[in-house]
């Protein structure tokens, strides 16, 4: 006989469920077990609770107090639910299909839902997340200039549950940042049949000056229990009908907000800088390398800084991305900016069709307030200038329009047609993104072999991990994993990158930054650290680190940045020592949010999109420094192409697996730059 649920009953008032089954006859203590279930992709140390359990001749019974579950560490906390019977035989507990026994059964408990649901395996299971059946509507809106009043109500509540409750409006540096900087609390009125109102200015919800372009507020209720702290918010569902007017912001008068409702249908804060518009009268290259922008003075606006960066770089003053600054100077009716575009090629990585964008920083004189902003063309004419050799291969040109953006954009590239007698010895650094490619499955690049000799792969370890003192590898807690997987993990625990790779003596070095931008660190002190990789999804080991070590997730962007930056100078040194830049390669990863179904129709990892969002935030602030460091090794760029995941991939549907034309163009790509280098090697 199986262990088998029969009924599930809840204990009225009292926060407690009570479940009943079928089991094997029992002698002695028996326990019901609840592991929490290891998932998504940060790393924690998952925990057990054991209930004691009540067994007579082949039935037993428990009572779960829903407290010991309602403490959500993450978005979604999973437990997985067995009978412990004598001697440690752990019994899943089975919910028989074709039944009525059993249906998944939800209870609400304040800020959070927690719901005793049949897994996959059909075995029982308990998941808690936020209490989503409670939702904040917005009915109505009345403005006058900066002061809103609005009003709506609370729909899902328990009439008997009374929370504290607030307007918050929370700040969110850009789009497509999932995380939230800094909020900004007003008092509702909440009614006892859980309708609200509040007063809203919104010049108050700028507290200083610190304001970004495209930077957003959403606008939630917060629900708080006072009992143990926990916040619930809820977004601000737009029933009302919004419209609003931009107004220009008093603590940054270079800005303009107003209200809005996004694609989801709630409301939120939009904010937006007002162009500053400058007239051109000269913009040249000198024979110096030196490009030379001048404009006449404005009295109520001064420019005080001014440098050039990628003009892909959306996060760049939030992660110090690469800059090339610029130096002005003032005239008596004018003023001019200088910048040394010939010294870009040796400090960032160049290529054809990269651009780079002028900023400027402005001060506003009466209020001595500061930004950062694109040059924007005032002048009614096209700007461009003549080509300026930053190489014996490629060219940097200006151009701008007017109400448009200045522009340096990179030009010309060699052409190359040599034929490699031999295969290409490849080390890789990295994930499915770049090994992936080399594999011999009709979706992959079965000839790969004619072509190039993977001598060295090292996989899902970061650089963070690798430029860390060695860890003991446990190699006990891991022994039902494949010689090759626990290869890896071994490598990454004892830090036998350096060493290993330089027995493969490879010709050129393949590397991506997926364990970076993606995977957590787990920190056992700030010189000992290893890579949270999906091999450590193992429950034993992580239980075995309670106590030694914490982990460091993406969501807590400055420390992670703090360890990786620091790591990646470090790497920068060494792998010099190996290869040369120009024989080092960096695919530029991505994760995709949509795939193909086996009909070719486009569907979305609807689950995953803000993961996704993170992801590919932190790929380009990564890459990006990457290439501040070693600013002559090659890049290659997939994601102007469109491609998306695949249903029928070998390695499974994932954010992180692609259609096989990826691969194919991925190995094409890879033979251009080769051929190429080895081109200019040999002239």
């Amino acid at each position: 006989m199986n262990t088998i649920l029969m009924k599930i009953k809840d204990t009225l008032g009292k926060n407690k469920v009570i479940l009943k089954g079928q089991c094997e006859p029992q002698t002695g203590e028996a326990f019901l077990l609840l592991e929490e279930r290891i998932k998504g992709n940060d790393l924690f140390i998952p925990r057990d609770i054991k209930i004691p359990c009540n067994v007579k001749r082949d039935s037993f019974t428990a009572e779960i107090d829903l407290s010991l579950l309602s403490k959500l560490q993450n978005s979604l906390d999973l437990w997985d639910c067995y009978l412990l019977m004598s001697g440690n035989n752990k019994e899943p507990i089975d919910i028989q299909s074709g039944t009525k026994a059993f249906e998944s059964h939800s209870l609400p408990t304040g800020l959070l839902m927690i719901t005793f649901y049949g897994n996959t395996r059909h075995t029982l299971s308990i998941s808690v997340k936020k209490n989503n059946t409670v939702a904040a509507i917005l009915r109505q809106l009345l403005k006058n200039d900066d002061i809103y009043n609005l009003s709506g109500n609370l729909t899902g509540t328990d009439s008997h549950w009374t929370p504290s409750a607030s307007l918050s409006v929370r700040k969110r540096d850009n789009k497509n940042s999932i995380l939230y900087s800094s909020e900004t609390n007003f008092p509702i009125a909440l009614n006892a049949d859980h309708s609200w109102t509040v007063r809203l200015d919104k010049q108050s919800i700028f507290p200083d000056a610190n304001i970004r372009h495209e930077e957003v507020w959403d606008l939630f209720i917060k629900l708080e229990n006072s009992s143990d702290g926990d916040s619930l918010y809820l977004p601000l569902m737009d029933k009302a009908a919004v419209k609003d007017d931009y107004s220009v912001l008093s603590a940054n008068t270079f800005y303009q907000a107003k209200l809005y409702t996004n694609k989801k249908n709630c409301a939120g804060l939009w904010v937006k800088r007002i162009p500053e518009f400058l007239n051109l009268k000269t913009c040249a290259f000198d024979h110096g390398g030196r490009l030379i922008l001048s404009c006449a003075n404005n009295a109520d606006r001064k420019i005080v800084g001014a440098r050039i960066e990628p003009d892909e770089e959306i996060w760049a003053d939030r992660f110090r991305g690469f800059s090339l600054e610029g130096t002005i100077d003032y005239h008596l009716s004018s003023f001019s900016l200088a910048f040394p575009v010939s010294r870009l090629k040796n400090l960032y990585k160049v290529d054809k069709g990269i651009q780079f964008r002028v900023m400027i920083q402005i001060q506003d004189s009466k209020t001595n307030a500061l930004t950062w902003m694109p040059l924007f063309i005032g002048n009614e004419q096209p700007i461009e200038t003549s080509c300026m050799a930053l190489s014996d291969e490629l060219d940097a040109v200006v151009k701008g329009t007017h109400h448009e953006s200045l522009k340096i954009m990179i030009v010309n590239h060699i052409g190359a047609n040599l034929f490699r007698k031999a295969p290409v010895r490849l080390a890789i650094l990295g994930t499915c993104y770049t090994r992936g490619a080399f594999g011999s499955n009709p979706y992959f690049n079965p000839g790969y072999k004619s072509k190039y000799n993977i001598v060295y792969t090292q996989f899902h370890s970061s650089i963070a991990s690798l430029m860390s003192g060695p860890v003991h590898f446990p190699e006990t807690l891991f022994k039902d994993r494949k010689p090759i997987e626990k290869a890896y993990i071994a490598c990454d625990f004892e830090k036998l990158f350096f060493t290993e790779l330089s027995e493969a003596n490879a010709d050129y070095f393949l590397l991506d930054l997926y364990p970076d931008a993606v995977r957590d660190l787990v920190v056992f002190d700030d010189q000992h650290l290893i890579t949270g990789s999906f091999y450590l999804r193992n429950r034993t080991f992580l239980q075995s680190l309670q106590g030694k070590v914490h982990f460091i997730s993406h969501d807590e962007e400055e420390t992670f940045l703090k360890y990786w930056r620091a790591a990646a100078d470090r790497f920068s040194e060494k792998i010099v020592q190996f290869f040369p830049q120009e024989r080092i390669i960096l695919q530029k990863a991505r994760m995709t949010n949509r795939y193909y179904d086996k009909n070719h129709q486009v569907h979305y990892f609807t689950d995953q999109l803000d993961l996704v969002k993170r992801s590919n935030m932190f790929f380009q602030c990564m890459e990006s420094y990457l290439l501040k460091r070693l600013p002559h090794i090659h890049t290659i760029d997939l994601n102007q192409y469109g491609y998306i995941g695949q249903y029928n991939h070998p390695y499974g549907q994932s954010t992180n697996h692609y259609e096989p034309a990826y691969y194919k163009k991925l190995i094409q790509k890879l033979d251009q730059v080769i051929l190429e280098q080895d081109q200019r090697e040999n002239k």
